[in-house]
């Protein structure tokens, strides 16, 4: 009884600590860029935690996370319509990940891999208004490579590397 007891004393305390520690999101407006990192304008610390921008002309937003002072993780941002419009992945401010983006309707414009800000993988890209795919293909580090389809034609580039 005392272990169950215990147990669930825990759990809520826990729930309440997560509550305490849980940060809001912050205007990303409100935090300095000096060209490489967000800074708190207060103190000039680089800030870790969510940060959201709205556009008030347009009603577009974006969210996502930054980790001493450099995006961090999934960023996303909406269309007015609050449909995704793109959803890139940073890992120590570059673009290192997933990225995906939209049309405003919803459908699939691209779709890929990024390794230190550069395309790298599998990446493919779709027409407007006939959603179906245009470009599909390999990139290393940037660069075009292997087999590849390109408006419905095969193009060959240089092998991708094994490694």
């Amino acid at each position: 009884m005392n272990y169950k007891l215990s147990i669930g004393t825990l759990v809520i305390l826990m729930s309440q600590a997560n509550s305490v520690w849980a940060q809001s999101p912050r205007d990303l407006s409100s935090l300095f860029f000096d060209g490489e990192t967000y800074l708190i304008q207060e103190n000039g610390q680089a800030y870790s935690g969510p940060v959201v921008i709205t556009d008030p002309y347009t009603g577009t937003k974006e969210s996502g996370t930054l980790k001493n002072g450099l995006k961090n993780g999934v960023f996303e941002w909406f269309f007015e319509n609050n449909q995704l419009g793109f959803r890139d992945t940073y890992r120590d401010g570059q673009r290192d990940g997933l990225f995906e983006y939209y049309y405003k309707n919803g459908f699939l414009l691209e779709k890929g891999m990024m390794r230190n800000g550069r395309r790298h993988g599998v990446s493919e890209e779709y027409a407007f208004r006939l959603y179906r795919l245009t470009h599909r293909g390999n990139y290393d580090l940037g660069y075009k490579c292997g087999n590849w389809i390109e408006h419905g034609k095969s193009q060959s580039y240089d092998p991708c590397p094994t490694n």
